[in-house]
C-alpha cells in the first residue's frame, strides 16, 4: 500500500478467507503496514505486496543496522496474518556489503538441494559443527496459516556453545542482519487443490511480520559479563575484566603486556599478565623475541612473558627499566622498585667515559 490502496485476502482452508486492503497513505493506521512495525513492539505489523501485485513480491528483502557488531546468538521471526516465509535465507555481515549465510529455510527438502545446492538437515535443526551452515524444512508446513513462529538460533546446540570457542565466536560477529524471501509457502508444488482452484490465490500470496527480535550480547571477547551504554559514543561497551581494556576488551591495559593478548573462554580465560617495570613507567608493550629469548622478567620475579616497558622515568632504562642510563648509577644497596633509584655519576672528565659502576666508582 505505499502507493495508494491494495487489496489482499487472508489464506484459509475453505477458501473462504476474509479480504480487505492496506493503504499506507490513508488516515487509517490499521492499513498501514511499513516495516516499522517489526521491531516497535507493538501489535501492528509489517506485510509485503501480495503476489497479486507482481512476480517480484515473491522476493522480498529486510535489513537491519544493529549501528556496532555483536555476537548474535537467534533470530526469531513472529508471521502476522499469513503463514510463515517458504524460502529465505538468514545472512550477516559485518560491513553491509559482504553477506555470509547463517541459516537457509526451504519448503522441503528437495529445494535444499535444488535452491541452495545444501543437503537438507533432518527434523529439528542440530548442528555438528560450531560454524556449520545448515538448510531445513523443519518449519515448511503450511499451517498455522497466522501467527507461526521460526527461531533460528545460532549458538544453542553447537559443540562449543559452552565453551565460547573462537570459530562461533566468529560466526556468531554481525552487525547487519539480513532476512531474504524467497518463496511463498502456499506456493510450493504440489499446490493443495482447495488453494489451487481459488480464484483469489495471488492475492493470498504474501509475507507479513508482526515482530522479529535479534538477541545477543556486545563482542567482548570473553573478557566481560556485561556491555554500558557509553553516553559519548551513544553504543553499548564492555565492562571488561582480566586488566583488559577497548570498547571490546580487544587488547590489554597499558601496564598488562607481560604476556600476549587472547580471547577469553571457559577453559582459559587468558587474563593479562602485569609487566614488572619496578615503578618508572605507566606502561608496556609484548615483544614475541623478547618472550623467545626469555629477556623480560615478570612479577613473580621469573624470566617468562616478552613484556617491554615503555619510556622508563627517573633516568632508567632496559627491558624493566632495571638498569641506570647513561651517566647514571644505582647504588648496590639500593633496590630497582626504590622511588629514586638512579644517581648521577661524578666523574673526572679526564681519565674516564663518563659512565660509572654500579657502586658509584667511574670507569
Amino acid at each position: 500500500g505505499e502507493v495508494g490502496r491494495e487489496e489482499f485476502c487472508r489464506l484459509a482452508e475453505n477458501g473462504r478467507g476474509k479480504c480487505g486492503y492496506c493503504d499506507q497513505l490513508g488516515q487509517d493506521t490499521t492499513k498501514q503496514h511499513s516495516v516499522q512495525n517489526v521491531i516497535d513492539g507493538s501489535n501492528r505489523w509489517w506485510q509485503s505486496p501480495a503476489l497479486s501485485n507482481g512476480p517480484e513480491f515473491e522476493y522480498v528483502t529486510i535489513t537491519f543496522d544493529l549501528k556496532q557488531v555483536y555476537q548474535v546468538a537467534y533470530v526469531t521471526l513472529k508471521a502476522a496474518n499469513s503463514p510463515r516465509p517458504g524460502s529465505w535465507i538468514l545472512e550477516r555481515s559485518i560491513d553491509g556489503m559482504d553477506y555470509k549465510a547463517w541459516q537457509y529455510y526451504a519448503r522441503n527438502d528437495k529445494e535444499c538441494f535444488e535452491r541452495y545446492g545444501i543437503s537438507p538437515t533432518k527434523g529439528k535443526p542440530h548442528f555438528y559443527t560450531d560454524s556449520e551452515v545448515i538448510c531445513t524444512s523443519y518449519y515448511s508446513k503450511l499451517a498455522p496459516f497466522e501467527n507461526g513462529e521460526v527461531h533460528a538460533f545460532l549458538v544453542q546446540g553447537r559443540p562449543g556453545a559452552n565453551e565460547s570457542s573462537p570459530e562461533l565466536l566468529e560466526f556468531t560477529k554481525a552487525r547487519f542482519v539480513r532476512l531474504k524471501f524467497q518463496g511463498f509457502k502456499a506456493a510450493v508444488e504440489p499446490t493443495p487443490k482447495w488453494l489451487s482452484q481459488d480464484n483469489f490465490r495471488d492475492k493470498r500470496l504474501f509475507y507479513s511480520i508482526r515482530d522479529i527480535s535479534i538477541g545477543g550480547q556486545c563482542v567482548c571477547n570473553g573478557h566481560a559479563a556485561n556491555c554500558r551504554h557509553n553516553v559519548a559514543s551513544g553504543h553499548p561497551e564492555c565492562e571488561c575484566s582480566h586488566h583488559t581494556c577497548g570498547p571490546n576488551c580487544e587488547r590489554c591495559c597499558p601496564l598488562y603486556n607481560q604476556k600476549q593478548w587472547g580471547p577469553g573462554s571457559s577453559r582459559d580465560a587468558r587474563k593479562c599478565i602485569p609487566c614488572n617495570c619496578h615503578g618508572h613507567s605507566v606502561s608496556c608493550h609484548y615483544d614475541e623475541e623478547v618472550d623467545k629469548a626469555g629477556l623480560s622478567l615478570d612479577a613473580d620475579g621469573n624470566y617468562q612473558g616478552g613484556g617491554v616497558c615503555d619510556n622508563c622515568t627517573d633516568f632508567t632504562t632496559g627491558v624493566n627499566c632495571e638498569r641506570c642510563v647513561q651517566g647514571y648509577y644505582r647504588p648496590t644497596s639500593v633496590s630497582p622498585d626504590a622511588r629514586t633509584p638512579c644517581f648521577k655519576c661524578e666523574c673526572d672528565k679526564y681519565g674516564s667515559v663518563g659512565t660509572c659502576e654500579p657502586g658509584g666508582e667511574s670507569a
